[in-house]
């Protein structure tokens, strides 16, 4: 009986195993569910039925054998068969909980490329606050970063009216240019990005915000000297940027005190590049209609076009010059006036201390009265003055002679300038503290 049941029960399961082949695939799910559930009976069955097997007759073995084969195979089908739900199952749970997680998932918007998506709109992205300067090259706004709340300067790109139609400004293509170019230095002011108003000409530079230039720094404590320690400091700073620029094959080309800027750190860094050009070696023909009147070289009044980095230099000195007395070197009225108060404090070319002096295109135009030897050590005495802070000392008057040494092959380089002893012996650089 034993035995005629288990045959019954198997012709079931292959009956069942046969009709899931032929269903659908949603049938085929709800069958291999049911069986799973069939399993646990199928299974206690089989236990009772194997144990009741020792007690079966021998001719009943053969048949027993043939059954328990069956339903090892059946089994075999079965536990396939469940494996199959389970794995689904968890792939099921793998592909929900992956979609649970990405919708949980902040999404980040990418950061603004203007080389995609334009340059920003001044006003979405910046507050104006106040008016701080206007220069040759255009006005420059304190500005609030509404996002960050980040102090920036806003540079607005002067157009000239008149040349509107001819588009962009030169000029500020060329500064822009310049800017992207070097402002991976920290004594060259850094430029952001470019913004844009709601007509052609309201286009902005946003750059880093530095409280004043070296000239208002100057004003601010014209009654007290800089103490050699930070005017050490500043003079470095300055030399540092300029080294970057000329190490990048470019001049600045209007370097003066407005043209530096200072940060309560007391950070120095230079600023208006509308007048920058690279340069090259060979040294090829550039306008010489550059640097402010009181900070041009010789050479250039003279009318010399084939110029290099010695030009920056030349301004660098007057620069120096300027932070020892905190007033102007050389102040002339026109170029002639120029011309003379430098022949006055250091003297007159000769071929012999200035080869070539004669044939550059101004030197027959104009007249001068010849003075003889340099009265910069008279203009700027080695001693001590009124406070007992050293005014210049040996190194340092030695450093300012060869910044402005009339001729431009002889005076010193930036890079020469930053290993100069002055700046390796006697009083340490320290911070500028500036009055704000």
């Amino acid at each position: 009986k034993m035995s005629t049941g288990g045959g019954r029960k198997r012709n079931r399961w292959e009956s069942s195993s046969e009709e899931e082949e032929s269903d659908n695939d949603d049938i085929k799910k709800e069958n291999i569910v049911k069986k799973k559930q069939s399993v646990n009976i199928r299974d206690g069955n089989t236990e009772k039925w194997a144990s009741s097997l020792s007690t079966t007759a021998a001719d009943d073995d053969e048949n027993n054998e043939n059954i328990e084969q069956d339903n090892e195979q059946t089994t075999t089908e079965k536990n396939d068969n469940v494996e199959i739900v389970a794995t689904s199952e968890k792939k099921s749970l793998v592909s929900s909980s992956e979609i649970i997680s990405q919708q949980n998932q902040t999404l980040i918007p990418p950061k603004h490329n203007p080389l995609l998506h334009g340059c920003r709109s001044v006003y979405d992205c910046y507050e104006r606050l106040d008016r701080l300067d206007e220069g040759t090259y255009g006005v420059v706004w304190k500005a609030r970063d509404v996002a960050t709340n980040e102090i920036v300067a806003l540079k607005q790109i002067k157009f000239e009216t008149a040349l509107l139609k001819e588009g962009f400004p030169i000029t500020a293509l060329r500064e822009i240019g310049v800017l992207l170019a070097l402002s991976n230095h920290d004594n060259i002011v850094s430029v952001r990005e470019m913004v844009v108003g709601d007509a052609f000409d309201k286009v902005f530079m946003v750059m880093e915000f530095m409280e004043m230039d070296l000239q208002e720094a100057m004003k601010r404590s014209a009654n007290s000297p800089f103490p050699q320690s930070e005017l050490k400091n500043m003079l470095y700073q300055i030399l540092s940027g300029l080294h970057h620029m000329h190490d990048k094959w470019y001049l600045h080309r209007d370097l003066k005190t407005s043209n530096i800027l200072v940060h309560e750190s007391g950070k120095v860094a230079l600023c208006d590049f509308g007048l920058a050009r690279k340069y090259q070696m060979p040294l090829k023909a550039l306008t010489q209609m550059v640097i402010t009147l009181w900070y041009r070289p010789p050479e250039l009044l003279f009318g010399e076009n084939v110029y290099g980095p010695e030009v920056d230099m030349w301004s660098v000195g007057c620069i120096f010059g300027e932070l020892l007395t905190k007033e102007a070197m050389l102040q002339g009225r026109g170029e002639l006036d120029q011309i003379d108060k430098i022949f006055k404090l250091f003297g007159c070319p000769t071929d012999d201390s200035w080869p070539g002096f004669a044939s550059l295109p101004n030197a027959r135009t104009f007249r001068w009265k010849t003075e003889e030897g340099s009265k910069l050590g008279k203009k700027y005495p080695i001693n001590s003055f009124s406070g007992g802070q050293t005014f210049l000392d040996g190194n340092g008057f030695d450093l300012l002679s060869k910044m402005l040494a009339l001729n431009p092959k002889k005076r010193i380089t930036a890079g020469e300038a930053l290993e100069h002893p002055y700046f390796r012996e006697g009083v340490e650089r320290q911070i500028p503290r500036f009055i704000f």
